[in-house]
Formats: C-alpha cells, sequence, structure tokens
C-alpha cells in the first residue's frame, strides 16, 4: 500500500526475529520529532479558538465605549552646554566649576521639585484636570504621565508629552513645564559665572605673587652656579676632566706596557743564557734596546737621562699652560712644581751615577749585565708613573665632585625656570579670562557664558486622543483572546482521550498500524445471490470494493511481517466489545484464502460466537467442545463451499466455564495439530479488557492483531490492552483501526489525504490505479457499479445477527456487526 512503508527492525514488543518487517508510516518519526501537534490542535479546537477571538473583540469593544478618553501632548527641545569657561590647573588642586555635558535633564525635568516650582509659578491647580485633587496628587499625577525621553540620534534632544483627561490642559501643563526648567537653568548659571569670575580675579592675583617668587629663585640659584664657562658651551671643570681621563689612560696604558717587560725580562733571567739572548734580541727588534750600543754602558745611562730631561722638558710646558688657565696659586700648578722638582733631582742623581760608571765600566757587557741594568730602569720608570697616576686619580676625583655639584644646581635652575614659563602660562590665561568676561573692568557687565543653549524645536502640541482607540483594542482582544481560546482548546485536547490520527496511535501504543477499515454503510451492501455468507463479508459479496481492499491492505502487511517467522496461527481480538474484531477476522480469512493460501477460521468467542451465523454453518459442536473433550477438532471443522481454501471450526455450544477451557493443556496441543494442516489459522477471540478468555490464548499463538475502534476514552482501554499483551509475553504484529469515517475527529475530520495515500472514506474517494476510479464520481465508475450489481443482489434489510436490533441474545452485547 501506498501509505505503508516497510522497515526490518526488531518489533516493539521485542519478538521480531530475523528478517522480520515491521510496518510504520513514513512520517512516523517527522511527528516523534515535532512533539507539539500545535496545527492538529488548531484544527481540531478551532471552534473554540474563534469562539475566544470573538469574546476578546466585544471585549475590546466594550472598554473602547465605556473608557474616559486620554489625550496626550508633546513638545521637543534641544538642551546644549555652552562654550565652558574652565581653567584646569594642575600645579594646584584648584578646580574651577564647569557644565557638567553629561547632565541628564530628562531626569531633572521629571522631578518632584521641578513640577511643583511649574505649578506655584503659573497656578496650575486650577485647571480642570487637577481642580478635583489636593496638590500632592497633582503633582503625583503629572509624573505619573508625564514622559522626558533623549532622542536616539541626537542625545542633546528631548522629547517630552504628558497626558490627561483634559485636551487643552495637556499642552498648557507641558509648555510651562519647559518654561520653568529654562528659567530655572539660566538662574543657577548665572549665580555660577558671577562666582567664576571673583574666583578668577583672585587666582590671577596669586599667579602673580608666584611669578614673582619664582623669579626670585632663579636669581638665587644663579649665584651657586659660578663656574667659568668656555666657548659659551662648557666649563673649564669638564675640559680638566677629559684632559686628567685622557692622561690617566695613557699612563695606565704605558705602566701595563713596562710591567709586561719587567716579568718577561725577570723570566730569561732565571732561564738561562739562550732565553736572554732571545729576550734582548726582542727587545732590541722593538726599538726598546739597541744592541749595539748596549755594551757600552754609557749610552743606557745616556738613554735614561734623555728620557727624564724629556719629561723635564713636558711638565715645563704643562705649568705654563696651567698657569695661564689657573693662576699661581692655583693646586695643579703647585702639584706640577713638585713634579718638576722631583724630575729634576732624579736627572742630577743620574749624571752623577753616569760619571761613576764611567770611571769602572768594561769594554762589553754579557746579555744578563744589559737585562739587569735595564730592568732598573725600567722599574725606576714604573715606580715614577705609579706615583703620577695616583696624583692625577686624586685630582681627577675633585673635579668630578665639583662637576655633580654643578649639574645638581642646574637641574634645580632649569626646574624653575620650567615652573616660572608654567606660571607666566596661567596668568597670561587668567587675565585673557577676565578681559573676555569683563572687557570694561566693570563688573556689571560680565556675560554670563556658563550653562546650557536652551532651544525649543517643538512647541507644545493640541491635546491628541491617545486611548482608548477602537483599532488597537480590536487587535488586542482578538489576539488575547485567541491566545486564550487556544490555550483553552490545548486543556481540552489534554482531556481527550480519542486518538486523532495514525501517528499518534502508533505513538501512544508503541505498535504498527496494519491498516484502517472504513464503516461498511447500509446501503452499500450487496449480497451474491442464493449465498448464505452475511453481506458483512464484504471481500466475497464486493471484492472490487473500497471496503475489500482495505482488508487485503491489512493481509499485506500481515504477509510482510510474517517474513522470516513463522505466523502461521493468528489471533483477533480487541479491547473493548465493539470494535469489530469478528468482521475484521471474518474477511481477513477471506482475503488470505482468495490468495492461495489454505485458512482455518477458528471461532474462539465462547461468550457470544458468531461466525457460524456469518457463513451460514450451524453446529452444536466445535471449538469449546473440542477443549472440553467431547469432539475431536477435525470432526468439527467445516469447509466453507463457497470460498476455495477457507474452512471454519465454530464455537459450538457456549459453555459455561469458557475460562478454564481457555487455559487448559488443550489449547496449546489444538494450535499445533491445526498449524500442521494449514498455512494460516485465525482465531477470533472476546475483548481483553470484557474477560479474561483471551490472555491464555495470546500467550501461545504465533501473533496478535489488535482491533481497534476510535470513540470515547478508546486511549485509556487501548494503554490498558497492550499492556496485558506485554505482560502475557504475546507478540502483538500490529494494530487495525476500524469504522474509520464514524468518529468525529478521526473518521470525519481525519483523513488519509494527511499521508498523501488517497483515502477519504466519508466520499468514497479510493484510487489504486487500475485505469478507472472507485469514486462516486470518477469516471466509468457506473460501469463498474453496474457489473458489480449484476451478479448481485441489493440487500434492503440486514438479519438481525448483523445489526444488532432489539431483542438480541444477551450474549450479542460484546460486539455489533459493523459498529
Amino acid at each position: 500500500m501506498d501509505t505503508l512503508s516497510t522497515n526490518h527492525m526488531n518489533s516493539p514488543m521485542g519478538h521480531a526475529g530475523p528478517g522480520q518487517t515491521q510496518f510504520v508510516f513514513q512520517n512516523q518519526a517527522e511527528d516523534e520529532q515535532a512533539g507539539f501537534d500545535f496545527w492538529g490542535i488548531l484544527g481540531r479546537r478551532k471552534w473554540i479558538v474563534f469562539l475566544g477571538m470573538i469574546s476578546g473583540i466585544g471585549l475590546g469593544t466594550f472598554v473602547h465605549y465605556q473608557s474616559a478618553p486620554i489625550y496626550r501632548s508633546e513638545a521637543m527641545v534641544r538642551i546644549e552646554p555652552k562654550d565652558p569657561m574652565v581653567m584646569r590647573v594642575s600645579s594646584s588642586e584648584l578646580m574651577l566649576p564647569s557644565v557638567n555635558e553629561r547632565t541628564r535633564h530628562d531626569k531633572i525635568i521629571a522631578t518632584q521639585f521641578t513640577v511643583r516650582a511649574c505649578f506655584e509659578a503659573n497656578d496650575l491647580y486650577g485647571l480642570s484636570s487637577f481642580v478635583d485633587m489636593s496638590e500632592d496628587d497633582a503633582i503625583k499625577y503629572v509624573l505619573n504621565n508625564l514622559e522626558v525621553v533623549p532622542d536616539r540620534e541626537d542625545p542633546l534632544v528631548y522629547r517630552l508629552n504628558f497626558k490627561t483627561f483634559e485636551k487643552t490642559d495637556a499642552r498648557v501643563v507641558l509648555s510651562h513645564l519647559i518654561l520653568t526648567y529654562e528659567k530655572d537653568l539660566e538662574r543657577t548659571y548665572e549665580k555660577e559665572s558671577n562666582r567664576f569670575f571673583d574666583l578668577l580675579t583672585d587666582i590671577e592675583s596669586q599667579f602673580q605673587n608666584n611669578f614673582l617668587a619664582i623669579n626670585k629663585k632663579i636669581a638665587e640659584v644663579s649665584l651657586e652656579n659660578d663656574a667659568p664657562k668656555l666657548n659659551g658651551n662648557s666649563d673649564l671643570v669638564s675640559i680638566n676632566i677629559g684632559i686628567l681621563n685622557q692622561n690617566l689612560r695613557s699612563r695606565k696604558e704605558s705602566l701595563s706596557k713596562w710591567l709586561a717587560t719587567k716579568t718577561r725580562i725577570e723570566d730569561a733571567i732565571q732561564s738561562g743564557e739562550e732565553q736572554m739572548d732571545a729576550t734582548v734580541w726582542t727587545l732590541a727588534q722593538f726599538n726598546e734596546l739597541k744592541r749595539e750600543q748596549l755594551p757600552d754602558a754609557q749610552r743606557q745611562d745616556e738613554a735614561s737621562i734623555a728620557r727624564l730631561e724629556q719629561t723635564i722638558d713636558t711638565l715645563i710646558l704643562e705649568m705654563n699652560e696651567s698657569l695661564q688657565l689657573y693662576g699661581p696659586g692655583h693646586r695643579r700648578i703647585k702639584n706640577l712644581q713638585e713634579r718638576l722638582s722631583y724630575f729634576q733631582g732624579q736627572l742630577e742623581n743620574e749624571k752623577a751615577e753616569m760619571a761613576l760608571k764611567l770611571e769602572n765600566s768594561p769594554q762589553s757587557l754579557s746579555n744578563e749585565t744589559v737585562l739587569r741594568r735595564y730592568l732598573e730602569s725600567l722599574q725606576a720608570r714604573i715606580s715614577d708613573t705609579q706615583i703620577e697616576i695616583i696624583k692625577e686619580q686624586q685630582e681627577y676625583n675633585e673635579f668630578a665632585q665639583q662637576a655633580e655639584r654643578l649639574a645638581i644646581v642646574r637641574q634645580r635652575l632649569d626646574d624653575l625656570k620650567r615652573e616660572r614659563g608654567h606660571i607666566e602660562s596661567l596668568l597670561l590665561t587668567a587675565r585673557d579670562k577676565i578681559i573676555e568676561i569683563d572687557p570694561t573692568g566693570d563688573k556689571s557687565t560680565v556675560d554670563h557664558k556658563q550653562g546650557f543653549r536652551f532651544k525649543p524645536l517643538k512647541e507644545a502640541s493640541l491635546g491628541e486622543r491617545v486611548w482608548p482607540l477602537l483599532p488597537v483594542l480590536l487587535s488586542l482582544g482578538g489576539v488575547l483572546g485567541s491566545l486564550l481560546g487556544f490555550g483553552l482548546g490545548c486543556l481540552v485536547e489534554l482531556a481527550d482521550k480519542t486518538f486523532h490520527n495514525p501517528d499518534e496511535v502508533m505513538k501512544q501504543l508503541n505498535l504498527p498500524l496494519m491498516g484502517h477499515v472504513p464503516v461498511i454503510s447500509q446501503s452499500k451492501r450487496y449480497l451474491v445471490e442464493d449465498s448464505l455468507i452475511e453481506p458483512i463479508i464484504c471481500t466475497y459479496h464486493r471484492p472490487k470494493s473500497q471496503t475489500s481492499e482495505a482488508f487485503r491492505a491489512v493481509r499485506t502487511s500481515l504477509f510482510f511481517n510474517t517474513q522470516g517467522r513463522e505466523h502461521s496461527v493468528i489471533q483477533v481480538t480487541s479491547p473493548t466489545p465493539g470494535d469489530g474484531k469478528s468482521t475484521l477476522a471474518s474477511n481477513l480469512a477471506v482475503c488470505i484464502a482468495q490468495s492461495g493460501k489454505r485458512v482455518l477460521l477458528v471461532d474462539g468467542d465462547m461468550r457470544r460466537p458468531r461466525q457460524h451465523s456469518t457463513f451460514g454453518i450451524k453446529s452444536n459442536e466445535g471449538f469449546a467442545t473440542v477443549l472440553s473433550g467431547q469432539s475431536f477438532w477435525r470432526d468439527v471443522v467445516h469447509e466453507v463451499e463457497e470460498i476455495e481454501g477457507l474452512a471454519l471450526m465454530p464455537c459450538g455450544a457456549k459453555p459455561n466455564n469458557p475460562s478454564e477451557l481457555s487455559t487448559s493443556p488443550q489449547v496449546s496441543e489444538l494450535i499445533e495439530q491445526m498449524r500442521e494442516e494449514y498455512d494460516f489459522v485465525i482465531i477470533d477471540t472476546p475483548p481483553l479488557l470484557a474477560v479474561t478468555d483471551p490472555c491464555p490464548i495470546a500467550a501461545r499463538v504465533d501473533g496478535v492483531v489488535l482491533c481497534l475502534r476510535i470513540k470515547k476514552n478508546v486511549k485509556i482501554s487501548a494503554d490498558r490492552a497492550t499492556d496485558i499483551l506485554r505482560n502475557l509475553g504475546a507478540h502483538c504484529i500490529g494494530l487495525v483501526v476500524n469504522g474509520v469515517g464514524q468518529q468525529t475527529g478521526y473518521g470525519s475530520q481525519y483523513t488519509y489525504g494527511a499521508y498523501r495515500a488517497g483515502y477519504a472514506y466519508n466520499g468514497y474517494g479510493y484510487g489504486y490505479g487500475y485505469g478507472y476510479g472507485y469514486g462516486a464520481g470518477a469516471k466509468g465508475s457506473g460501469k463498474y457499479y453496474e457489473e458489480d450489481a449484476a451478479k448481485r443482489k441489493r440487500v434492503q434489510r440486514i438479519e438481525a445477527t448483523a445489526t444488532e436490533p432489539a431483542g438480541q441474545p444477551e450474549g450479542d452485547l460484546f460486539e455489533s456487526a459493523d459498529q
């Protein structure tokens, strides 16, 4: 069938074996995800939503004509700060007053102080809107109905509106409120401007005093900086530091070199003649010694005397330069004189020693003698250099201390000058401000520039009616009424215990849906001539009808569901009486037999048996007598002559203990024996919730088909029935919904069209692609029914066994033929 799809999965009951197919609707998974069936509830309960909408509209109309009108006046102003008169002095704690550009005028206007000032200044208490109110109540009323908000695009623009019951009063109150706030701003900042002018005058005097004090400090500090200048940039202290630093570096380099030479000579003397010869040769190569003159001791002494004379000449030159710079009494001159005297004494000593050596010297000297004499000369030079380094280092430290002190003095002088410049700038600014505010020097001409500029952009309008508005009330009432109606519809839906669509059935019971069977109308029943089978067996009397196709759809589902599993014994039952399970069992058995299977229909309803009358068979023996041991089962089986392949085991005489017979061991044996001889065994049993007879049988058959009719409280009965089957461990193959098109909300309003399958049982518009339609208005439908009626006669009256007339036996109250 188009409305069914196969899913190779385990049955919801957990009994499906490998290869078994479960039948579900294609959109079941989507509906499970949807959860809340909004459109379904709206379609089923639309009358409640419509009633709620009408009630809301009526209530809105009533409110409109009963409510007093409210009028609103609107205005718009721009409040921006004027040019600020502000002086911020970073070097002091003084902060002059300034306009706060973030002032929330909307909060200030809508305050009790401003509103009260407006009422008192303009005597607004006599307006008709406030004539019956006290002063405090009038103020509170205005504050509650006044709204002041900044504009979204320009925060300096404020929108004001006021609502009241009088059209003119709204305009008057809003106009006076704007004027009152404007005057209040002018008075407030007029005082601030005067105070600012006085304060500015005091600050100008204070800056003048500070400026004079700074100049005095600068003069005092300048006297401390008494170091002489050279070339207008650097003083003599810096020059001397540079010269001494250069001399110290040169002397230290020479001292280091001489110490290294001394060490090398000492090592050579200790190493032997060969090393001494190499050392003498090396010194000669670097012009420290002249080897050809070394045997002559006089040459060495003359070289030492020459060096002393050169040192004395250098000191004399340096002393002459210092005399020009410092004068004769300076400490450096004294140091140079002392050094000059020292070297002059050394020169005299050297000359004396040289004369003595000349008297006793041999013609040639050894390398050791040469090196030792050179070492003595080198040691004298090292000692003299070390003394010079110590003296110059002391002199360098003195000049460095003088330079540090001068740097501190100069830094202080620079700071004072910067502070003087800053104070001078502030002084000039203060004077310019004073001239700007008071050009003539007379305080009476002060320009009050401090404050805000108040500019009306829109005058207060005449009161416009804003409430009640009929379109708004009608729309609001309709929407709220519809929502309330939908809420009531949801509550009714929750209280409703009826299924509304197939997906709801499957979701509630967690079982696959095998098919739907429409109502078998009285006017559509035909009977094959001379047939003993009742017209309710439409699969025999009208095999091409829509109802027959519905039963074949159930047969198809059953065939697919039995693939890969032994499902030859099927029980047909229902939750409650009147669900049509006997009609389903008989028509299903006929359909299976028409497909070429050997089928045995067993009437297991020992409370109200009716299969024997349906097929026109009379017998006092059957299922009940077989279970009680009075008959053999093959002896009570009757072949239905009109339907090939179909056999019937009637119930027989009604027993007094049907429940006990259903639980007897003979049931299992009988089922096994019938399974061996027939392809399918269909057992019609009583309803599950009415009696306990079907429960033992359900636990022993291969599968159970549950027939369900949509009616009041069907959810409760269906849940209980499926719970019973689960507790028994029975395998429920699926559900069959019977009587579609009869029940409100499922049959008459719900159709198969929701699943795009073409079902519409109310109008019998049902097509299967045979090349012609079966609907009443379909092309070719008249010809089809003429052929069908030609071989059958119309049944005008349904027998008592098929239509529940009055006077039925008591057992017939369990179930009707069609209902």
